[in-house]
């Protein structure tokens, strides 16, 4: 008993000295929590100081009992306090005048062997006097707290319930401790090694009152998530305790099945608890209890967002069935359907999470209970009858007949209703209030919000794919229109030049050449090409390739050769097909009569080709927005407009650039600059450019 003594007093110290720290943090100056801060203060050495007494065991009396009575005082001092709201009798201040005294001369006459002013007068100390005083002191305290509770006003007994059941705990039990102690001159030992764990089982119970009473300045931070942790943990530590006490007494008084009686005892309790820890119903009924019992507001609205948040950004699942879960997990629900409007103006579910999906109902949006919930946010309990005479109220039948359905939450997006989440009834009983539906309004409208972003992020997607197919096409649009060309000019030339052996040469050449292009645009279509490689090409090479193509058109450009060889990394197909349209470009705008010339040069490390035609122009403005903006074109249906951009970024991606000088009735300038290759003397690339040619 010795050690059951000790361990009780350290408990209720710690657990009073938690409970300080916690009064100390949240403190704002008020005096009432400053005295509640006093009172929990002086437990705490209270508690510390008869563990040690108990620890030494040659602690004299009088000094235990001054711990009590000062224990005692700091009390009353605090519940005295609270009697500063209302009037008080006059029977009753004296009582309180009565009661400040009494715990005072206690105190003084418990220093009595000290300092020996009762031997003075010829009074010896005796333990009966503070033993009798300290009861009297928990009768006037038990009397303090029912004037305290009947006089408050009704509304406010909800935040002062828990300190009345604390405190008139602490001072029944001493009432019964002392009482005993009175009537057979001596403690019980049982009920003395008790209070310790009893009185720390009181700290909860004071740390919820100071919450629920702001008053006192007392912003004490009680967590939801760890009260429930704790509660269960007590709970489960009391089932613990009081299954060894029973398998005790089994094998203590079993014979010879003793033993096997309590280790089948212990297996079956844990068994038991296991099963009771990992249910989901007995969570919910212990979450319900505390929530309605414990706190102001029966949701923890910054754990319920945070909570909501989390859920709806995870990637565990499909973002429709996180978005039922995000709402049950409000009502502890576990299970939902989602319903969503479709584009036949009808609400169908779109899935399910641990419900039953129902396949093929559809809802017309036109009932009137999608109106009352797309204007009002109504939340429909499908278990309660509509009010009378309210039959727009009633909820669609064929929801209120889904297996387990309770709730009907709009998930409404700027006054639009995109959809609606059937939730299954709660894991425990209760009932709807104002706190659950504002709370799943704000959810439904977070949740609206999430599933619109995100159907309007897939529908942009597919508008994406659909603009770079067509980007794609229009690009092969543009090549194949440039080799339509060729081969019309190919059959406008005929009937004249077909007898003419160099035409026919060139006919022949330039279907060829049609031919390989063709081809390349099919493996590319097909996904079957190689990746464009860049090599060292002779930049007069690629330039001869680009006259040779341009060749059928008027006028024909004139070339003026650089003085040396520049060499360029790129493809040299793909910059012949950019320097072609370039000058097409500059055919088209200097018309047959007009005139278009070519320069190549070596530019500070750069090869300089300029393509100078004397057509009509254009201005600032035109060069600086439309002139590079794909698919728009000035050719009228003969044009793709996307020459130029595709020219413009290939030459980039060269790291080269292109610029553009032009003045309206003067002519243009395009300037293209490449960065020159390293010289390397191998000539078998101009070689091959050559033969392809």
């Amino acid at each position: 008993m010795h050690l059951i003594v000790i361990t009780s007093y350290v408990i209720a110290a710690a657990a009073f000295l938690a409970g300080t720290a916690l009064l100390v943090v949240g403190w704002r100056g008020q005096r009432t929590g400053a005295l509640l801060i006093l009172a929990t203060m002086v437990s705490v050495l209270w508690a510390a100081f008869l563990a040690y007494a108990e620890w030494r065991r040659n602690v004299a009396v009088n000094w235990v009992l001054m711990a009590e009575v000062l224990r005692y005082g700091a009390w009353l001092v605090f519940v005295s306090a609270l009697f500063g709201a209302w009037p008080m009798a006059g029977l009753l201040k004296g009582l309180r005048v009565a009661a400040h005294m009494l715990w005072i001369v206690l105190a003084l006459y418990c220093l009595g062997p000290v300092t020996g002013w009762p031997q003075m007068m010829g009074l010896p100390f005796s333990v009966n006097v503070p033993l009798v005083g300290v009861l009297i002191l928990a009768l006037t305290g038990v009397v303090f707290l029912e004037q305290i509770y009947r006089n408050v006003q009704p509304e406010r007994r909800w935040a002062l319930k828990f300190l009345v059941i604390a405190l008139g705990m602490l001072f029944a039990y001493d009432i019964l401790m002392y009482s005993y102690a009175v009537l057979y001159r001596q403690l019980s030992i049982s009920a003395w090694a008790a209070r310790g764990f009893i009185d720390a089982l009181l700290v909860p119970l004071l740390m919820v009152a100071a919450v629920r009473n702001p008053q006192w300045s007392l912003e004490v931070g009680v967590s939801r998530r760890a009260v429930f942790y704790s509660t269960s943990l007590l709970v489960v530590a009391f089932y613990i305790i009081a299954t060894a006490i029973g398998g005790y007494y089994v094998r203590l008084y079993g014979g010879d099945w003793g033993r096997v009686a309590e280790i089948t005892l212990a297996c079956f309790a844990l068994l038991v608890v296991l099963s009771i820890i990992f249910s989901g119903q007995v969570r919910s009924h212990l979450r319900v209890f505390l929530n309605k019992n414990f706190f102001s507001f029966r949701h923890d609205y910054r754990e319920e967002w945070l909570r909501l948040s989390a859920t709806l950004s995870a990637s565990d699942t499909e973002l429709q069935q996180r978005g039922i879960r995000a709402m049950a997990q409000i009502m502890d629900s576990p299970g939902g359907a989602l319903f969503m409007h479709n584009d036949a103006d009808e609400y169908v579910p779109e899935t399910s999470w641990n419900m039953p999906t129902p396949i093929g109902l559809k809802l017309p949006s036109d009932l009137p209970v999608f109106g009352i919930m797309r204007e009002r946010r109504w939340i429909y309990d499908l278990s309660e009858p509509p009010p009378l005479g309210d039959e727009e109220l009633r909820a669609p039948a064929e929801l209120v007949a889904l297996t387990r359905a309770w709730l009907l939450v709009p998930l409404v997006q700027e006054d639009r209703l995109i959809g609606f989440v059937v939730l299954a009834h709660a894991r425990a009983g209760r009932a709807l209030d104002w706190e659950d539906i504002d709370l799943l309004r704000v959810a439904g409208g977070q949740v609206a919000g999430t599933l619109a972003q995100a159907a309007d992020a897939r529908r942009l997607a597919e508008a994406r794919q659909f603009e770079g197919f067509n980007q794609l096409t229009a690009f092969l649009m543009h090549d194949l229109k440039n080799l339509a060309a060729q081969q019309s000019l190919l059959l406008q030339n005929a009937e004249r030049h077909k007898h003419n052996p160099a035409f026919v040469d060139d006919m022949l050449t330039t279907v060829a050449n049609s031919v390989h292009r063709i081809a390349r645009l099919l493996e590319q279509l097909r996904g079957d090409g190689m990746p464009t490689r860049h090599s060292r090409v002779q930049l007069t090479a690629v330039i001869h390739k680009a006259l040779d193509e341009c060749r059928a058109q008027q006028p024909q450009p004139e070339y003026q050769r650089a003085a040396e060889d520049l060499w360029v990394q790129a493809n040299a197909e793909q910059l012949a097909t950019v320097l072609g349209h370039v000058i097409r470009n500059a055919q088209d705008a200097a018309q047959a009569h007009g005139h278009v010339t070519l320069r190549a040069e070596r530019e500070s490390g750069y090869a300089l080709i300029e393509i100078k035609d004397d057509g009509a122009g254009m201005d600032e403005e035109f060069i600086r927005n439309r002139l590079f903006k794909p698919f728009f074109t000035t050719k009228g249906s003969r044009g793709m407009g996307i020459g130029a951009y595709q020219a413009r970024e290939y030459v980039r991606s060269l790291g080269g650039a292109m610029q553009v000088n032009s003045i309206p009735n003067h002519g243009t300038v395009f300037a293209i600059q490449l960065p020159l290759a390293e010289p390397a003397g191998d000539a078998t690339t101009t070689g091959r450019l050559r033969a392809a040619s």
